[in-house]
């Protein structure tokens, strides 16, 4: 990777301070069922438009960067709403400008929405049960041989990482067996906090792999 890209990178990890992401999906019987999804992210003052591109603010956009070229997807975005948060001085953060985004996709099989969320995602379907891993590639942020500039964004952006996280949600029949290698599972409920420093620097992608049996 070259040293633009490398900074690029680098400037949008100080977005985080300013974006919040959660993903519950909610599984029915066979399997299908929808994702809810939520976030906030820094938009641009004058266009309401997102700073971090891959996550919209319209529902225009959201539906475009589902449902695009060859291998478009055709899900359908329902009970869309975004609301444009207003400004806290008070608050220490690099844009104060921020969107809240709501969303719902339904799907008939959770492979459909690879690409979709965030991450890879790999699904194994067989008979009454599930196995779905998720993949999160780490991100080196350290540019080498840094100018003085690029040593503090990379210091203040290892500060805003530091408590920040992506909070997944697994919704299942209360009466399935749910195995996770990450996360906490209670009665019908997964739940995986995502920490973002796990992104960085850190040797090898992370992996989450989690099973679900139903009952016949």
């Amino acid at each position: 990777m070259d040293k633009y890209k490398k900074f690029s990178i680098l400037l949008l990890f100080v977005f985080w301070n300013c974006f919040e992401y959660e993903e519950t999906i909610y599984f029915k019987k066979g399997f299908s069922g929808f994702v809810e999804i939520a976030y906030t992210v820094p938009i641009k003052e004058r266009s309401k438009t997102s700073l971090i591109k891959f996550l919209p603010v319209t529902e225009e956009d959201v539906n475009s960067r589902i449902n695009k070229g060859l291998f478009a997807k055709n899900i359908k975005v329902r009970d869309f709403s975004v609301k444009f948060l207003e400004k806290d001085e008070r608050e220490d953060v690099v844009y104060r400008e921020k969107a809240r985004v709501f969303y719902r996709l339904d799907f008939n099989e959770l492979s459909q929405l690879d690409g979709i969320l965030l991450g890879s995602l790999f699904v194994q379907k067989k008979g009454n049960s599930i196995s779905i891993k998720r993949e999160f590639k780490s991100v080196s942020m350290s540019p080498p041989n840094p100018t003085p500039g690029e040593k503090k964004i990379f210091t203040e952006s290892m500060r805003l990482l530091k408590d920040g996280y992506v909070h997944f949600r697994v919704i299942f029949p209360i009466a399935a067996e749910c195995r996770s290698n990450k996360g906490e599972i209670s009665l019908g409920l997964l739940s995986y906090k995502f920490p973002l420093t796990d992104t960085v620097e850190k040797i090898g992608n992370n992996l989450w792999n989690y099973s679900i049996t139903t009952a016949y």
